[in-house]
């Protein structure tokens, strides 16, 4: 019995004999729709090559198969498309290198059935490096006019593609705890500080806010990102911090300002990022803040 892939979600490793390590990060080749308001997402299907690391020079292969309402099967080698199956696709990623989860890999892929779509053939061969969180499109197909779905109502969806994500496995115990310190230093040399304790899982966003700060009639708000990523002996974080004006009796900010960085902290160290001040503006003038960090893996 065939199920739709918006129904079935199916995940196809290439490897199944161990765990994957947490640290290493995974290429998935996936099915996304777009619907007929132009909203994309993903559709729940798979084909991944496990830890990278694992595969280098090593082709994983995806057999992707179109019908329907945007109806997918994804199998392997030696199996081919499905009988009625509208499009298809075979697509190979290869890993070549990965330096500090920065992922290269040699993409191709070919569509190699095409019934009634009256499309160009399609197929490419290149080179691709993405970071951790980072997608690169495929092939798109619309589908064929009429088609309803397994109910039989009428089909909202208009296109079908694919694309290459790299990222972490999903599924990562490990818990982390962030000591996150707004501090404020005083031009009488004294510091008054806010303290969160912020916990949330590795290479995942860890959101803070800061309560608002006030200066001469106008409020401020500092609140950001922290993305944890455990390493031998230490813990590497990027930070991201915003500070963003506020309007009173307005939604949102204005005058935002974006600060990025990436630290390393060993187990409890303290580790002090500085927020510049906007040079030549009258906001927050003379007053100085920075941002404390301490992070640990609870478990």
């Amino acid at each position: 019995m065939k199920f739709p892939i918006a129904v079935l979600c199916l995940i196809l490793g290439a490897t199944v004999a161990h765990a994957q390590p947490a640290d290493e990060v995974e290429l998935r080749m996936g099915v996304f729709e777009m619907a007929a308001n132009g909203a994309e997402k993903a559709s729940g299907g798979w084909r991944t090559t496990g830890p990278v690391t694992e595969r280098i020079g090593k082709p994983v292969v995806g057999v992707f198969s179109m019908r329907g309402c945007g109806y997918f099967t994804i199998t392997v080698p030696p199996n081919t498309f499905e009988d009625d199956a509208t499009a298809g696709w075979r697509v190979e990623v290869t890993p070549t290198r990965v330096v500090n989860h920065v992922v290269t890999f040699r993409l191709r892929w070919v569509r190699a059935l095409d019934k009634g779509q009256g499309l160009t053939q399609a197929s490419e061969d290149v080179e691709v490096t993405l970071r951790p969180g980072e997608s690169r499109p495929i092939d798109s197909v619309p589908v064929p006019a009429g088609a309803a779905t397994t109910e039989g109502r009428l089909c909202t969806t208009k296109v079908m593609s694919l694309r290459v994500v790299s990222d972490f496995p999903d599924l990562d115990p490990r818990l982390i705890g962030v000591d996150a310190w707004l501090v404020e230093r005083l031009s009488n040399g004294k510091e008054e500080s806010q303290l969160q304790s912020l916990r949330g899982l590795a290479h995942r966003p860890i959101a803070f806010y800061f309560d608002r700060v006030s200066d001469r009639g106008k409020r401020f708000d500092f609140f950001g990102k922290l993305v944890a990523d455990p390493q031998q002996g230490r813990m590497d974080v990027e930070v991201e911090a915003i500070r963003a004006g506020v309007v009173p009796g307005e939604r949102g900010y204005h005058a935002a300002r974006w600060f990025r960085s990436t630290v390393q902290l060993k187990p409890d160290e303290i580790v002090e990022v500085a927020l510049p001040a906007d040079a030549g503006s009258d906001v927050l003038v003379n007053r100085t803040f920075s941002i404390r960090l301490r992070a640990k893996q609870i478990r």
